[in-house]
């Protein structure tokens, strides 16, 4: 069982308990629980508070390195089959539906996905690890991400070909990003920044920032406590 959903059952009284609410707890806690621990059992790995939805499809080569209390929601897909060790720090939420891919066949492995301590990801998120992805601590973000972290360049003419630049993605700590929000290859976004729902980044935004748009654009500065 999840530390958040512990932490829920414990700050309230009997008396606030619905019938409804246990079949939540078991259908969401206690299930996916139990599936995260036989993918342990199964794979001879120690990942403590190790939680999987229904229907999910995780390929985690060893060199992945998974922190505790790691929830991945029903009907995923998490691929990590990269150059370099990928890792999934400590208290990851990935909500339901998530396709995350850092290979497609025998073509190259993408470099490598990092996700810091405490990230939480909405459902349906969409994730291409081409060049590096790294999503820093604290980070909360909306329903339908879509990052992809390769482009593909012309050749003869077309974009049909296997040539790709891959420069990498990188979210800084504690930033926020609505849903729908699409972020392409070689951006940067600064830490403490929030990216408004339905936006489209494709240059880098400064830290303490509020931007929105396609493509997004700074509206406004977050004025921090020195």
């Amino acid at each position: 069982m999840s530390k958040k959903l512990f932490k829920l059952i414990s700050s309230r009284s009997y008396e606030d308990f619905k019938s409804s609410d246990l079949t939540y707890i078991i259908k969401k806690g206690l299930f996916a629980r139990l599936r995260g621990f036989a993918f342990t059992v199964f794979n001879l790995r120690h990942i403590p508070g190790f939680m999987l939805g229904p229907n999910v499809k995780h390929l985690l080569p060893r060199k992945t390195k998974v922190g505790k209390s790691v929830f991945f929601g029903g009907n995923s897909y998490i691929e990590l089959f990269s150059s370099k060790p990928s890792s999934i720090g400590s208290n990851v939420t990935i909500r339901e539906g998530a396709w995350i891919q850092c290979r497609s066949g025998l073509n190259e492995g993408a470099v490598k996905l990092k996700i810091e301590d405490g990230v939480y990801i909405g459902p349906g998120a969409v994730i291409g690890v081409g060049g590096e992805v790294i999503i820093g601590s604290n980070c909360s973000i909306g329903a339908r991400l879509s990052i992809s972290a390769e482009e593909h360049q012309i050749s003869d003419g077309s974009y049909v070909s296997n040539k790709v630049e891959r420069r990498g993605i990188k979210i800084n700590k504690n930033c926020w990003l609505g849903n729908n929000v699409t972020v392409l290859d070689g951006v940067t976004i600064g830490e403490n920044s929030v990216i408004g729902a339905c936006s489209l980044v494709t240059k880098d935004i400064p830290e303490n920032s509020v931007a929105f748009g396609v493509p997004a654009k700074v509206i406004k500065e977050i004025k921090t406590e020195n």
